[in-house]
Order: C-alpha cells, then sequence, then structure tokens
C-alpha cells in the first residue's frame, strides 16, 4: 500500500517529489555525506587494522568504571557518543561481526550509543534551528543521561567480556584502505538513498495533509528527524514547546534513523522491537528531563 501511494504521488506530482527528493539528497550530499564519511572510513580502519586495541588499552581503564562494557565495547561507546548516529550502530555492528564483542553487548551499546552527535545537537538543532545556544549543557543531559542510565544497568547485569579471540598485532595495508573506503561509501549511499525516500514520504504528508500543520511536523518528526527539525525554524509554535518537541525527535531518531540502523547493523541481530520501544522511552524520558531543566535554566538565566 506504502509503495503504491509513493508510486501514485510521483506520478501525480512529479515537480513536488522531485523537488523533495532533490532536497533529501543536497541534505545528504551537504551535510551527512562530509561529516560521517570520514568518520566511516576512520572506523573500518581502526576495526580491521586492529589498531583499535591500541586505543581502547587507554580508554577502557576510565571508560569500565562509569560505563562497563568489555575493552572492545570501549571503543563502539567512544564512537557513538563522538561520532554520533548513524556511526554508533555501524561501529557495534562491525565489532560483533568480527566477534570482538558479544551480540548482547553490540544490541546493548547499539540501541544506547547511536544517539545524534553532540556537534549536530549544539550547532544545528540549538544554534542554527532554534537559536537556543545557552541551553546546550541542559540539552546534552535530557538527550544522554537516559540512554547512558539504561546501559549501565543492562551492562551491569550482562558483565560483558572481551571475546577469546589470539590477540593480533596492529597492520595497515592497501587492502585494509580499499575495503575500508568501499565499505565506507556503501553505507553512506545506502543512507542517501532512505534520507531520499523519507523526504519524499514527508512531502506526501505535506501535500495531502495542508489542513494539519501541527500533526504534519510531528509526523515528519517522527520519521526524518533532520527534516522535522528543520520545520520547527519555521513554525508558529511557542520556544519551549519547538525545544521539547525538536529533544523528543532527536533522541528518537526517526523511522528513516531506525531504517539506516537496520541498513548498517548487519553484523548484529538486534531485537527491531526492543530497539524501537527503548527509543521511544528514551524520547519520552529525555523530553520530561527537558522540560524541568528547561525550566531551571530559564530561573538561572532570569535570574
Amino acid at each position: 500500500m506504502v509503495l503504491l501511494l509513493f508510486i501514485f504521488f510521483i506520478v501525480t506530482h512529479p515537480a513536488t517529489s522531485m523537488e523533495a527528493a532533490a532536497n533529501g539528497l543536497l541534505l545528504w550530499y551537504r551535510q551527512i555525506l562530509p561529516a560521517l564519511l570520514p568518520l566511516a572510513i576512520l572506523s573500518n580502519l581502526m576495526v580491521y587494522s586492529n589498531y583499535m586495541q591500541l586505543a581502547t588499552k587507554y580508554l577502557y581503564p576510565v571508560t569500565k568504571h562509569i560505563i562497563p562494557t568489555s575493552q572492545s565495547g570501549s571503543f563502539a561507546l567512544l564512537g557513538g557518543l563522538l561520532f554520533g548516529f548513524p556511526m554508533g550502530s555501524k561501529i557495534s555492528a562491525d565489532l560483533a561481526g568480527q566477534k570482538k564483542i558479544s551480540q548482547k553487548e553490540a544490541e546493548i551499546l547499539c540501541i544506547c550509543f547511536n544517539q545524534l552527535s553532540p556537534v549536530f545537537v549544539s550547532g544545528y538543532l540549538l544554534t542554527s534551528v532554534l537559536q537556543m545556544p545557552q541551553m546546550v549543557p541542559y540539552c546534552y543531559a535530557a538527550l544522554y543521561l537516559p540512554p547512558v542510565c539504561y546501559a549501565v544497568f543492562q551492562l551491569k547485569k550482562l558483565r560483558p567480556k572481551d571475546a577469546k579471540n589470539a590477540a593480533s598485532d596492529p597492520a595497515l595495508h592497501f587492502g585494509i584502505i580499499d575495503a575500508g573506503i568501499m565499505n565506507g561509501f556503501e553505507a553512506l549511499t545506502k543512507l542517501g538513498g532512505y534520507i531520499m525516500m523519507f523526504s519524499v514520504f514527508a512531502s506526501i504528508l505535506h501535500t495531502y495533509n495542508g489542513a494539519y500543520p501541527l500533526f504534519n511536523l510531528i509526523c515528519t518528526g517522527l520519521t526524518e528527524v533532520t527534516t522535522g527539525i528543520s520545520y520547527l525554524k519555521n513554525s508558529a509554535l511557542p520556544q519551549e514547546t519547538s525545544y521539547l518537541l525538536a529533544v523528543f525527535f532527536a533522541s528518537f531518531g526517526g523511522l528513516c534513523g531506525f531504517a539506516q540502523t537496520c541498513s548498517l547493523s548487519r553484523g548484529c541481530t538486534f531485537s527491531k522491537k526492543r530497539y524501537l520501544t527503548c527509543r521511544l522511552c528514551f524520547a519520552a524520558a529525555s523530553s520530561i528531563l527537558s522540560y524541568f531543566l528547561y525550566l531551571f535554566a530559564k530561573g538561572v538565566l532570569i535570574g
């Protein structure tokens, strides 16, 4: 039914569908590709050349006292927090595929540390769209605290350990470099396809349901997070409401983000139902927490 709707819309509204597809591809080309492709290639090289072992040798003694991952899992933790969505899921899946972490640990890391990057949150969401740069530390707390708490709880029960594989010396050669580059381009090309298709879907909503702009905005944010957040900039909503919706969209990640995660996580057989349930719970908890932090920040800033 959805496929028939897409075909009908493209045939009956060719100009609108082409514009939506072009906007999705431009978003991918201008923001997603240059930001994520170098990280995708570098993470591939780190994992497959075993240079990751050198990084986790110094990282793990610090992170294990806060978030009890395995030593190899600490690399997925760092990559997910710094590189952001969807690199967190890809790194976790790559480590599970290489049998450097267990499938269960990979699932927890994929669910909890596949968030939007701090750079995206502070630069695009809070500064460019909402023009609320003063909320950066409060927004970080609201977005990242719920998944971190859940990860700590689950990992303490799991007590993950590194897989007992024979340690190999780090090695980097042109075969690994070529494979890392091609793997990075393949992953990012898939992301471009998903973003384009979900941009067309958002255009369908706004074309056929013009009488309810708030409903369209919420559906768009739940479908594709970047597009949904961008629509908040020109909405007539109060700043507080726009902020809470933006936090909810960012924490959930959107159905487009879910599709991208599934595409990049083929090496990790995680429960899709559990992923969506947890992300919705994170989004609700982040929104509630952000509301109280917003009131606190407002009082602090006014005072």
